[in-house]
């Protein structure tokens, strides 16, 4: 695209007015800036130590059945009296912590959210809170790959793209033994490239374009939706494989 005088001129002031260049991070392809934006769900409860909370880790909410009343309180340490859980009620099930439930349920004084007997609560799935556990171990697992943008084997197909974006290709494969996917990832990098040209009052001004360049590829092979092999481009000073590190199988806890 050509670019009249006075646009070239303005870009080339940018910087003087203390306007920053564009920035030299990873594109993941030509054209699209991934923009990060607060996340609107993260709760600003303060967490128990030791508890394992459902919130943002589940997609659904897990009902339960009050089975019989009990004090509810604000915290573990039973500090400060809510008031009682009336009995014969369905509940939503918030945390778990090895001597209590969390739970958001109505109460004689109105609806509260707070810590309850494990006694107090029925409609559990047998098992659960040890499956519990293990979803919990590789929910951190996976979350620590998608916020430092890295893949590994054992992530589903889901977990990959929100950690390193959509494919650039994708090739699909059904037959008797199941579903096999082969997803290629290429990133490129914006490199500067410095120009001379002439502003509106016909003076020579530096200006900065950016090119972009490859900076990596890499493809990930999936059986059933989980990964089963990555391979990276050799040459280029980029990496989103974890080879070091496999993410335990998917457990739902109920």
């Amino acid at each position: 695209m050509n670019l009249t005088p006075t646009v070239t001129a303005l870009l080339a002031a940018l910087p003087l007015l203390g306007f920053p260049p564009p920035a030299k991070g990873q594109l993941r392809r030509p054209g699209i800036v991934t923009v990060e934006r607060e996340d609107r769900n993260k709760s600003e409860l303060v967490r128990e130590d030791g508890a394992i909370y459902l919130e943002g880790m589940v997609e659904k909410e897990l009902i339960v059945r009050v089975a019989a009343g009990a004090p509810i309180y604000a915290n573990l340490k039973g500090e400060r009296w809510m008031g009682n859980l009336l009995p014969e009620q369905n509940a939503v099930l918030l945390a778990v912590s090895e001597k209590a439930y969390r739970v958001r349920a109505k109460a004689k004084q109105g609806q509260v959210a707070g810590w309850v007997s494990k006694a107090a609560i029925a409609g559990l799935p047998d098992g659960f809170e040890q499956n519990l556990r293990e979803y919990h171990q590789r929910y951190l697992i996976v979350s620590e790959l998608i916020e430092k943008k890295q893949v590994a084997l054992g992530m589903t197909v889901a977990e990959v793209t929100a950690a390193i974006g959509p494919p650039d290709k994708r090739q699909s494969t059904v037959n008797e033994a199941g579903r096999t996917d082969s997803l290629e990832f290429i990133s490129y990098q914006r490199v500067p490239q410095t120009v001379m040209s002439v502003d509106a009052f016909g003076q020579a001004v530096p200006v900065t374009r950016y090119l972009l360049v490859e900076s990596g590829r890499i493809t990930v092979d999936f059986a059933n939706d989980v990964v089963t092999s990555i391979s990276e481009s050799e040459g280029l000073n980029h990496s989103n494989a974890r080879l070091d590190v496999t993410v335990p199988p998917l457990v739902f806890p109920f």
